[in-house]
């Protein structure tokens, strides 16, 4: 998209200003969420002329135009959805059938839009019955809201349907089971139905604990569903109360920020594999994957890093921020693989928005926050060093930003020598 999506001149620094200070305001998230759904709604349509021929893929899209027409407020969170994203963007661009026939197949890549086009219907309260993949033949995901779990393995397609006295999913000769139209505070699992449980941050913005959808943690390979257990509920529950009170209290701006960008965690367990003690994802902004940590602080942390990755992948998506030539890779203070130019722009705006989060810590009277301020400040300040030194890398408005990120660093620098000077005994 083009720079001009910023004009004038003196807004488009406003934006990035507040931007590297992971802040941004009303009208900064507003152009951010309306990049991001206009993504996936291209995505959408591209997939529409690769397969409007198949009769999967016909259903799905009937199913999501008619929640366009009468519930449009639900077709235009579902394209800002993160999983709906992570589902869109798996099949981008759909693959052709190899025998060069019109369309797919059950399977590949009509399922995902089947799946988002149920659980769109759900969600406005449609009256619709429409054949639903079932993977392995055991589990049936509707991304946001749940899902059916099998108690055996079964035919590979099972049917939705909600007819005004309720919806329910039932594989050929068996037994419906009752899809129930409201997450619960926590997962029952009644009937082989688990919702997707949601946390209220301080009684404010609802977040889902989704460890249900195939595509939670961004990889091409789906992982199999996996109810969150009632000690896992109540233990995210805790961590987060006391998170969210330590960001409302200390850091009010950045928890208004976290709480208008978040709308999906992804508990990780050891057994999940990945290493990670937090992550997030190009293609489901608002989603945050976490370990589990007890420290309020170290938690809160995490959220704010992940938060302002989605920012930026969002920020991506408005406009060209690099223009590097394919194969550009250079070394980065937190991996020992050298890495992509965007690599390293995420890197130095997720870092030094952390630094941001742990200097205000240090402020307030934190002792605990000196070495994690000063490991995000260097490492902010070595990608950004490399970015700065490879000037062609970066398009006009790229370099707005990093000279913006640059500032914020300065200014935590001339500070900090401030109340150094400041804090030393009179001669």
């Amino acid at each position: 998209m083009s720079s001009r999506s910023l004009s004038p001149r003196a807004s488009r620094q406003d934006f990035w200003e507040s931007l590297a200070a992971g802040t941004p305001g009303p009208a900064a998230l507003a152009a951010l969420r309306t990049a991001r759904r206009n993504r996936n709604l291209l995505l959408l349509r591209v997939a529409h002329r690769c397969h409007r021929a198949d009769p999967h893929w016909a259903a799905a899209v009937a199913l999501l135009a008619e929640v366009r027409r009468v519930r449009p407020e639900v077709f235009a969170e579902l394209l800002g959805d993160p999983e709906a994203g992570a589902w869109l963007a798996r099949h981008a661009p759909p693959r052709a059938p190899e025998d060069g026939a019109a369309g797919g197949t059950e399977g590949e890549p009509a399922a995902a839009h089947v799946y988002l086009g149920a659980a769109a219907a759900l969600g406005a309260g449609l009256r619709f019955r429409i054949r639903v993949p079932v993977a392995d033949g055991t589990a049936l995901v509707l991304p946001g809201l749940g899902a059916v779990l099998f108690p055996a393995p079964g035919p590979g397609a099972a049917t939705v349907l909600c007819d005004g006295s309720g919806a329910a999913a039932l594989r050929d000769g068996e037994r419906p089971v009752p899809i129930h139209g409201a997450p619960a505070a926590g997962p029952d699992g009644a009937g082989g139905w688990f919702p997707v449980p949601r946390l209220r941050l301080g009684g404010g913005a609802a977040v889902r604990l989704d460890t249900l959808d195939p595509l939670r943690l961004g990889g091409p390979a789906p992982l199999p569903p996996r109810p969150l257990s009632p000690a896992e509920h109540t233990g995210w529950a805790r961590r987060l109360d006391g998170t969210w009170r330590l960001l409302t209290e200390r850091h009010p701006e950045r928890a208004g920020t976290v709480a208008k960008v978040l709308r999906v965690l992804v508990p990780l367990t050891e057994e999940d594999g990945t290493g990670w003690r937090s992550a997030s994802f190009g293609d489901a902004t608002g989603l945050a994957a976490l370990s589990p940590v007890d420290d309020p602080a170290e938690l809160a942390a995490d959220l704010v890093h992940e938060t302002q990755h989605s920012l930026l992948y969002a920020a991506m998506d408005l406009v060209e921020l690099l223009d590097s030539p394919p194969g550009a890779r250079a070394a980065v203070p937190w991996s020992d693989r050298p890495r992509p130019p965007a690599a390293l722009l995420q890197g130095s705006s997720a870092f030094l928005v952390t630094a941001g989060f742990w200097h205000t810590e240090l402020r307030l009277g934190n002792p605990a926050a000196r070495r994690p301020y000063e490991h995000g400040r260097r490492t902010a300040a070595t990608a950004l060093a490399t970015l700065t030194a490879h000037d062609d890398w970066t398009t006009e408005e790229g370099r707005r930003l990093l000279g913006a990120l640059r500032t914020v660093l300065a200014s935590w620098e001339e500070r900090d020598r401030r109340e150094e000077r400041d804090r030393r005994p009179l001669p």
